[in-house]
């Protein structure tokens, strides 16, 4: 009896210091987390503030949970920083030239001008394992490209999300012709790519959510 009822402090000890390790550990995934988010948040944000000023940089920050602390332009160049829970991180982008960063929305092709780093590196990727470049035919597009395509959703093959609610707005879509398609499906999950619409938007792509 008196192993036992040495024992017993033993474990409570045991289970609070695991406890305590649980709760530390916690933290830091947490911070790990936030930083993260706040990173993709200010890179968004500059990306739409260099496409079309500080409302669009304060609006994107919003919708990726951030608050924007500074933005700052220098002719095609815009800075911002933002905050995501304690985390804060700064992002800087440059307006490629006067095509709205490659927004289109019928055929032809498209650069990559506009379109969020997580969408740069997957489609990088791609390229890797495909050997050849991905042909785009509409990437990043601003709120009033997003708003001009939904008015003329009519004569559009494929579904325009409304202005604000498209990730083309945020950089992390993009779609592409559609013989390009089976191609692309064969590798996207490598790259981190999801095709969230099969059946009515084919030619759509986006960044896998989480990525």
């Amino acid at each position: 009896m008196a192993e036992t009822g040495q024992v017993l402090p033993l474990v409570a000890v045991l289970v609070l210091a695991a406890g305590a390790a649980m709760v530390a550990l916690g933290r830091i995934g947490q911070a790990a987390v936030e930083r993260a988010h706040a990173r993709t948040a200010a890179d968004a944000a500059a990306l739409a503030g260099a496409a079309d000023g500080e409302a669009s940089a304060r609006e994107l920050a919003a919708a990726n949970g951030a608050r924007v602390l500074s933005y700052e332009e220098d002719g095609p160049e815009a800075e911002v920083r933002v905050l995501v829970g304690r985390a804060e991180a700064s992002a800087r982008a440059r307006r490629d030239g006067d095509d709205e960063l490659g927004a289109r929305g019928g055929g032809g092709s498209a650069d990559a001008g506009g379109l969020a780093p997580a969408m740069r590196a997957a489609l990088a990727r791609v390229e890797q394992l495909l050997g050849s470049p991905v042909p785009i035919t509409s990437g990043y597009r601003s709120t009033a490209h997003q708003a001009e395509l939904y008015r003329s959703r009519a004569r559009n093959p494929f579904p325009v999300a409304p202005p604000g609610t498209s990730m083309h707005e945020r950089g992390l879509a993009v779609d592409v012709p559609m013989s390009f398609v089976p191609g692309l499906l064969r590798v996207a999950s490598q790259a981190g790519l999801c095709h969230p619409y099969p059946e009515r938007d084919p030619v759509h792509f986006e960044v896998c959510a989480g990525r």
